[in-house]
């Protein structure tokens, strides 16, 4: 059976509402909510997730954590008492409607107020506080009370932030781009290279052909890496994704 592996946070959210809702009572204590995640999707979580923060989180159990908090911002998960994790009528709702979704879809953001009800989320702000003064408090204060009074402004701040490495392209920019490496994996499967790719470049080309959906090529370029060439996480990796691809265009054929 093939799988697909986690590659950014996002990622997490589908599979933590879809256990959330298999759980008794579809509500369980956040650390047990994880430790069960991990062995149920330990297949799906890719060695660069599994490196860890300095307070000693695994970076896996911090997406999982930002999933949940993302589910409750969207009203499909809430927390009955400190530490637990619930799913909610809306959640169970999204679950049994949408059995074959990879992405939370089609539910609006909202925040809790303090009275409560939920209303449309606006965005945070507070003078003065940094990103880096969020952080500090986040390494000083338990994840669930930094997300109840920080986790608004936190978001806003770390996505002002990741903005700004955004590169503003055009859509024949970014053809022409994509068009100039598919023409380098092409020319050296058909052996029409001046030179030989290195086993990284090889290992990038594969991710690069699977974010295509072009299986072919990526299942093909691996029996071409040196895997004493490149470091093991690298080469895992490749494998995996070599793997993933090599299942996906199996099942296409027997259709």
């Amino acid at each position: 059976m093939s799988y697909v592996l986690f590659e950014t946070g996002t990622d997490y959210d589908v599979e933590l509402l879809r256990l959330l809702y298999r759980l008794p009572g579809g509500q369980g204590r956040s650390a047990d909510v994880c430790r069960l995640f991990e062995k149920e999707y330990s297949h799906r979580i890719p060695e660069e997730h599994r490196g860890v923060y300095s307070n000693g989180k695994p970076i896996w159990d911090k997406n999982v954590r930002w999933g949940r908090q993302h589910l409750k911002d969207l009203g499909l998960v809430d927390a009955p008492a400190y530490g637990i994790w619930r799913i909610t009528e809306a959640g169970r709702r999204w679950v049994e409607e949408n059995p074959g979704a990879t992405r939370i879809t089609g539910v609006k953001r909202t925040r809790q107020s303090r009275s409560g009800k939920r209303t449309s989320s606006r965005k945070a702000s507070v003078p003065g506080i940094t990103l880096e003064m969020l952080e500090q408090t986040r390494r000083a204060m338990p994840d669930d009370q930094f997300r109840q009074l920080w986790g608004a402004v936190y978001e806003q701040l770390l996505a002002e932030k990741r903005a700004k490495a955004i590169t503003e392209i055009t859509q024949t920019e970014l053809g022409r781009r994509t068009r100039r490496w598919l023409d380098e994996v092409h020319a050296f499967l058909r052996g029409k290279n001046t030179s030989t790719p290195s086993s990284e470049v090889l290992c990038e080309w594969i991710h690069f052909c699977y974010t295509l959906e072009l299986h072919r090529e990526a299942a093909a370029l691996l029996s071409y890496v040196r895997e004493e060439e490149v470091s093991p996480a690298i080469y895992k990796r490749a494998k995996r994704v070599a793997a993933v691809c090599r299942s996906r265009r199996t099942a296409k054929g027997r259709n």
